[in-house]
């Protein structure tokens, strides 16, 4: 049986009764409750989740359920951008709304239809744009570049002849836009945006006669626009190409091209030299080497064989191979990968959190400032107002908080940017600031700090016979992990063993070359030698004549990761396990550990990662298996690894590592911080300057010149600071 929530819109009380007896009536359904108040309908059954639906709406077509639509919306503004997820968000049918904007994306979530969703957005911004497909702006971005050329030609010209009024078409060529996008918002009762403030304080400069500085106030205002959406631009175009990893396409075995979401469990694919793999799945022909930078940020091709699993996304560098699908399409690494980094926006930090409060009130109480310095002041001291006027210009032009409605969301873009191409995944700009505050590491031990495989780790004969391949050879017809981590290590020819018996509880016995040999447990014989590691006795008779041990091999890289993590500064750094306590004492001796936590259940480990929780700490726990999904929940940040993490642990967590290598969470941590330094180094830096430049407007030291630069060029310089978070290498 399938178990449904619906988030649901219905205003009749007898409608939604209705629809609760319908559903309950048919024998497919189990159960089915409507919650008129909560809005909201749970239902088990064994239909589809689209199905209900259409049941539900065929009974009534008072009711409406949420759908998630997500679009490409291009507009120039991020404050605009604001206004709109602001709106949305404040509709009583919309339970989820966030705009994106160094992405271009809008995600709503809402009962009500595309066409109304369309008409909340333009009745805020009637410029903005919404499609379901890529927006090419190459074209608008050309013709800006001519606009703001031709001011600039005609500028000059009117400086070199003394001509004012030459000043005036510059101002019109570079301005009208803007002017023509403030006469709109008036009439809509928007009055605090950038295109009105740009307006007011140029076109009083030219009531006040100043001709050249209004129009260089609006060449330089649109310059700033320009570079600021080149820069972001550039940031898109980043993240398109790291989105760009999966196949559309597969070639099968029989010679069919075929849509990589047609393609089963099972099927054989064939991946020609300079393809990408489709989906995951195992070689089972062909010997080659993969490129997969950027699944995992490593740029060592990985050599595969038969028997080797592979990623979906990484390129065939060499000969072509055969690979049997182990995942279908929606299934595979490429997929959740770019459905992790299309999804990590919607868990804003707390500075966007604060920008976006911010910027409500600062240009409202700027505004206000503005209009008694132009009007109060003047009359208070007995002055004319024309110079007061001025300086009231220039409080307007400072007022538009660009700087930091657009640097701090791209920061963390870029930062994101960075954490894919090292292949590490986050779900969020919050994940970002949380990661960069890491005070306490806990590990699970199997799978994430070791391989999570048995493999032998020494050999002892005790006699002059050498018993690996006897062994091998008894172990050879069993599936059991041990078995196979014993013919693996001895990767020979074997020999022929007759009458094999397997000995229930204890192991097996066979005959080889006329002498029967025992293998197995301690149960098989007299006396063993006492090892503490998982081993397997090998004998005759009731003799032993050796053992092999066999423990879960470390991780290449786990050393290094518990040794970065030290050294960035990190208090604490353990283990948590269920593994026996003599495995994880060893384990937590070769990493360097702080300590570690042996034997313990899912719920035990969730109680020790509580109380390494508290105010001052923020802990960061990393595994991967169905028994750390409790853990990775509680865990301020929660990492899983991609490829060995189970589909449980990937969902609870907050950070994926693509690779497996728990050496990436340093280099994570490392981006964060810097992320965080370049996010308040824009937000002091922006409002030190604006905070200058008010006081320096209001003393009269100011000047036109001063506030455009404090507004176009502060935000300038705080986007180009912004895009350093994509830097890290």
């Amino acid at each position: 049986m399938n178990k449904y929530i619906y988030n649901i819109s219905i205003d009749c009380p007898n409608c939604a009764k209705k629809v609760e007896r319908e559903l309950q009536k048919d024998s497919r359904i189990e159960s089915a409750q409507l919650d008129f108040n909560n809005k909201k309908l749970h239902v088990t059954t064994s239909l589809s989740r689209d199905e209900i639906i259409k049941m539900s709406q065929n009974i009534s077509d008072e009711i409406f359920f949420e759908n998630t639509y997500i679009y490409k919306a291009k507009i120039d503004c991020a404050e605009c951008a604001k206004k709109v997820e602001r709106a949305l968000n404040e509709n009583k049918s919309v339970s989820f709304a966030s705009f994106d904007f160094p992405k271009e994306k809008l995600t709503v979530k809402t009962t009500l239809s595309k066409s109304e969703i369309e008409k909340i957005c333009k009745d805020v911004e009637d410029e903005i744009v919404l499609l379901e497909e890529d927006i090419d702006t190459d074209d608008s971005q050309r013709n800006d570049l001519i606009k703001i050329t031709l001011a600039v030609v005609i500028f000059i010209i009117a400086f070199i002849s003394k001509i004012p009024y030459l000043y005036l078409i510059s101002y019109a060529i570079a301005g009208y836009e803007v002017l023509l996008k403030a006469i709109k918002n008036i009439f809509k009762g928007k009055i605090f945006d950038e295109n009105f403030l740009m307006s007011i304080a140029t076109v009083g400069a030219v009531v006040l006669s100043s001709f050249s500085e209004a129009a260089a106030v609006m060449i330089f205002y649109q310059i700033g626009e320009y570079f600021q959406q080149k820069a972001v631009r550039k940031s898109r175009k980043s993240i398109k190409a790291l989105l760009d990893i999966s196949a559309k396409e597969a070639l099968l075995e029989d010679g069919s091209i075929v849509s990589v979401e047609e393609i089963e469990v099972g099927s054989i694919i064939v991946v020609r030299p300079g393809e990408k793999v489709a989906l995951d799945g195992t070689v089972i022909e062909g010997v080659s080497s993969l490129d997969e930078k950027a699944l995992t940020g490593e740029s060592i091709p990985v050599d595969v064989e038969v028997g080797s699993n592979v990623l979906s996304g990484s390129i065939n560098l060499s000969s072509p191979i055969k690979i049997k699908v182990t995942k279908r399409y929606d299934e595979s690494t490429a997929t959740k990968i770019v459905q992790l980094i299309e999804t990590n926006n919607d868990k804003k930090s707390s500075s966007e959190q604060f920008i976006t409060k911010f910027s409500r009130y600062y240009t409202p109480l700027v505004c206000l400032l503005a209009l008694i310095v132009a009007l109060v002041v003047p009359l208070i001291i007995g002055e004319p107002f024309s110079p007061w006027i001025y300086r009231a210009m220039e409080l307007l032009v400072v007022s538009c908080p660009c700087a930091l409605v657009l640097s701090i969301p791209l920061s963390y873009f870029a930062s994101i940017g960075a954490f894919a191409r090292h292949g590490v995944l986050v779900k969020g700009s919050d994940v970002v600031e949380k990661l960069s505050k890491v005070n306490k590491v806990a590990f699970d031990k199997t799978g994430t700090l070791t391989k999570g495989e048995l493999c032998v780790s020494s050999v002892v004969n005790l006699t002059e016979l050498d018993i690996l391949p006897y062994l091998a050879s008894l172990e050879s017809s069993s599936t059991h992990p041990i078995a196979k981590a014993i013919v693996n290590y001895y990767n020979k020819s074997l020999f022929q063993v007759s009458k094999l018996v397997e000995i229930p509880g204890k192991g097996v016995m066979g005959t080889i070359n006329g002498q029967i040999y025992y293998a197995g447990n301690s149960k098989l014989f007299k006396s063993v030698p006492k090892v503490n590691e998982t081993v397997v006795y090998f004998g005759k008779d009731e003799t032993v004549l050796g053992f092999v041990t066999l423990s879960d091999q470390i991780k290449e890289d786990a050393l290094l990761a518990v040794k970065n993590l030290k050294n960035l500064g990190v208090q604490e750094v353990t283990m948590i396990s269920g593994d026996k306590a003599e495995t994880c004492k060893e384990v937590a001796n070769k990493l360097d550990l702080d300590s570690y936590h042996a034997e313990l259940l899912p719920d035990q480990k969730l109680s020790t990662l509580k109380s390494m929780m508290g105010a001052n700490n923020t802990v960061l726990y990393c595994g991967d298996g169905i028994n750390d999904a409790p853990s990775l929940a509680q865990a301020d940040i929660g990492v899983s690894m991609g490829t060995a993490g189970s589909d449980a642990a990937i969902e609870q967590s907050d950070m994926v590592i693509v690779s497996d290598n728990p050496s990436k969470i340093s280099k994570a941590i490392k981006i964060s911080r810097k992320t965080e330094v370049i996010v308040k180094e824009n937000i002091i830096f922006s409002l030190l300057i604006k905070l200058i430049v008010i006081v320096l407007s209001i003393i009269g030291l100011s000047s036109m010149w001063l506030a455009i630069f404090s507004d176009v060029g502060v935000a300038l310089i705080a986007v180009i600071n912004a895009m350093r978070s994509g830097k890290s290498k």
